[in-house]
């Protein structure tokens, strides 16, 4: 028995320890954005980028305070103030985890994905930087990217990676999500996040748990009454609207 609990304990910590990220950053990129979430709704929302060649984060920005406990730096507990846009990218190991939190739940999924870009020549300058045009056809939307090759870094918003070189602005061409760098900054601390707390999904379950707790009553208690229930409904129905316009419109594509 002593030697049974000395495995699954020592299986456990492994499992622990397998899901600890770690690696240096050598740059943090700010980006801005307008995001149309819904029917008519536009949100504007900043983000961070931390990574290096191959590995990164990119995160809202309250949720980049949060996840690297840098609340603390401005001498209060913000940690209660969520950005809109929950969902979190880690790409580390060759392998993309976007993980987030709704209501008490933490999902997340991994899949291995791969764009193919195409490059054009046209150029333009971004914050001063003179930036290539690429193109490409992901998750139901045709993407335009500006790079720039004096970053050696193949980094980009969201998944958006692969490039020569640092991702200066990012768009679909129904302008529903609109990402622009507004500073790039060199980076050297280490970047550390555990996600053993959060539950490993398929892909596919993933997104159905998200969309249930995002937009219908699959949280609530089923004896909460028939009028405060269809109250709710109407409710939740109306931020359907507002809010139902995810990044990836086909997200098996």
């Amino acid at each position: 028995m002593k030697k049974n609990f000395s495995f699954f304990a020592v299986l456990l910590f492994t499992v622990i320890l397998s899901q600890r990220i770690k690696f240096n950053a050598n740059i943090r990129v700010t980006y801005d954005s307008k995001l149309q979430l819904g029917e008519k709704y536009y949100h504007n929302q900043r983000f961070f980028l931390v990574g290096n060649s191959q590995d990164y984060y990119f995160g809202a920005a309250q949720n980049y305070l949060n996840d690297t406990r840098q609340y603390k730096s401005i001498g209060i507990d913000t940690r209660s103030i969520s950005d809109y846009f929950q969902e979190r990218i880690i790409r580390a190991d060759n392998k993309t985890t976007v993980f987030t939190n709704i209501m008490d739940s933490k999902i997340r999924y991994d899949e291995s994905d791969w764009l193919q870009w195409v490059l054009y020549s046209d150029t333009k300058i971004i914050n001063g930087v003179k930036c290539q045009m690429a193109a490409t056809n992901k998750y139901g939307r045709r993407w335009i990217a500006y790079f720039s090759r004096e970053y050696t870094q193949s980094l980009g918003p969201y998944k958006f990676n692969g490039l020569p070189g640092l991702i200066f602005e990012l768009y679909d061409i129904r302008d529903d999500y609109h990402f622009t760098a507004t500073k790039v900054e060199k980076y050297s601390d280490e970047f550390t996040f555990n996600l053993s707390g959060y539950k490993l999904m398929n892909k596919k379950n993933y997104l159905q748990a998200k969309y249930n707790m995002e937009f219908t009553l699959a949280g609530y208690p089923a004896d909460m009454g028939e009028e405060l229930r269809k109250e709710m409904q109407s409710v939740y129905d109306k931020k359907k609207k507002m809010y139902n316009n995810p990044l990836e419109l086909k997200p098996f594509e």
